[in-house]
């Protein structure tokens, strides 16, 4: 973690830009990962306020690869625009079990303006996506990639929680898996703990039963996908928040 937040402020520094906040994503904040899993690092970052009010069209990502360090971050208001959309990666990363750094008070201000602007149709189809595109390529496979497969399960695993809650997804799988019966719990945490001692490229026969349950939760998922809420929040919020951080930070 050490390296991680060292590389970071490097490339604040490089950048001129100022880390509002970093977390870890992908597999090791999900809670699968395998021994070779990279480390999946995002962060939202602003510039001081003159950046802003230039004409010029600027780049409003940063992406970087260092060794096994995948970093890659979001200008604050690119942030915002994507929130107003209820964007999933970005709400999903406020959820995260592992933060390198947040700023004093932006974390539980932005975590508010999630639960302004949180459309569960928008959430829910982000992963009915990804649940689609990993059922079809799995689908009829003796054997699959074990990460694949765990791609599979935290989407379907999204969308139910959408579908019975609502609300703002757990990030981590455990969490996720707060809502099935205690059997489909017990055979994921020996799965978790298999993909925990093999690499990425391992294959895995899948058990019959489970494949059973998982093929009721999709027709369950895919008859409400129709029946859920949307968010109607105006831009207002985002912009009164994005000028709070710009002039609060004007020379920082």
């Amino acid at each position: 973690m050490d390296k991680i937040k060292d590389v970071l402020a490097a490339l604040a520094q490089k950048e001129n830009v100022k880390i509002l906040f970093a977390c870890e994503t992908g597999s090791r904040a999900w809670g699968f990962p395998s021994p070779d899993s990279d480390y999946d690092v995002r962060f939202i970052y602003m510039h001081k306020r003159d950046w802003y009010l230039s004409l010029s069209q600027h780049k409003e990502t940063i992406e970087y690869m260092y060794g096994d360090l995948d970093i890659t971050g979001w200008d604050l208001r690119k942030s915002l625009q994507l929130l107003k959309k209820s964007n999933a990666p970005l709400i999903e990363r406020f959820q995260s079990p592992i933060t390198y750094y947040a700023d004093k008070n932006f974390k539980e201000d932005f975590k508010d303006l999630i639960q302004e602007y949180y459309s569960p149709t928008a959430v829910f189809f982000h992963h009915y996506s990804l649940a689609k595109k990993f059922w079809m390529e799995l689908t009829g496979n003796e054997e699959v990639r074990l990460k694949s497969f765990f791609y599979l399960i935290r989407s379907m695993l999204s969308c139910h929680w959408i579908v019975r809650h609502r609300s703002v997804l757990p990030m981590d799988i455990e969490g996720l898996m707060s809502i099935i019966d205690a059997k489909e719990r017990d055979y994921l945490r020996e799965l978790i703990r298999l993909k925990a001692k093999v690499g990425e490229r391992y294959l895995h026969r899948p058990d019959n039963k489970l494949s059973g349950w998982m093929e009721e939760l999709w027709k369950l998922l895919d008859c409400s996908k129709n029946s859920l809420g949307v968010s109607k929040a105006d831009n207002s919020a985002l912009t009164k928040f994005f000028l709070k951080m710009v002039n609060t930070n004007a020379d920082n």
